[in-house]
């Protein structure tokens, strides 16, 4: 057997083992390829199983947070629709200027795209409150900030329960511009 191999490589030239072995790698490399196709296949399968947890987790954080709201001594804006500004809120918007802070925040807030998205009154409310609390603190320069956190340390709460003041503000400015009242938030509130 052996003699027949080796007069087999004596009369075959090297760029024939070349080939072979080109081949060779061409296999491992596709069969290597399918093998990663097939696990990312399934990775996006499973993360098509995820998607709907999204819209449940949000759910679920609205609800976990009108708990808080319920639970916070100190909470400067009531959970009850519409929402609205407590004893607290109002005094944490006089002694942070939130109004005028607002004032001057209002016209890069008003053209925001969850704003001009919303539908309704409630849609409206939801987006200024995210808003609030998710970006209206780049909003601030230092010394209200500084100003915002203090009033925050001072009555033991979360930041963002005092950045919640600023998405009642916000909510109502941009209602009383499309000439909706605020009542109108309840008429739009999904089922709970």
């Amino acid at each position: 057997m052996e003699i027949v191999f080796s007069k087999l490589i004596d009369q075959l030239n090297s760029s024939v083992f070349i080939l072979l072995a080109l081949i060779a790698l061409s296999g491992w490399i596709l069969y290597r390829g399918g093998r990663w196709t097939e696990r990312f296949a399934s990775h996006g399968e499973k993360l098509d199983g995820i998607a709907p947890l999204t819209e449940k987790v949000t759910r679920l954080e609205a609800k976990v947070d009108l708990i808080y709201q319920h639970v916070n001594p100190n909470r400067a804006v009531q959970a009850y629709s519409p929402i609205s500004l407590t004893d607290v809120g109002r005094d944490i918007s006089a002694k942070i200027k939130a109004p005028s802070i607002l004032e001057r925040c209002y016209p890069s807030l008003k053209n925001h795209p969850e704003i001009i998205s919303a539908k309704n009154a409630y849609d409206i409310q939801m987006a200024c409150m995210r808003i609030a609390r998710a970006e209206f603190e780049k909003c601030l320069n230092e010394d209200e900030l500084v100003a915002v956190k203090l009033e925050a340390y001072n009555r033991g709460n979360l930041l963002e329960d005092v950045l919640a003041v600023f998405g009642v503000l916000l909510r109502n400015r941009v209602l009383e511009e499309k000439g909706i009242p605020v009542s109108e938030v309840d008429r739009h509130q999904p089922a709970r």
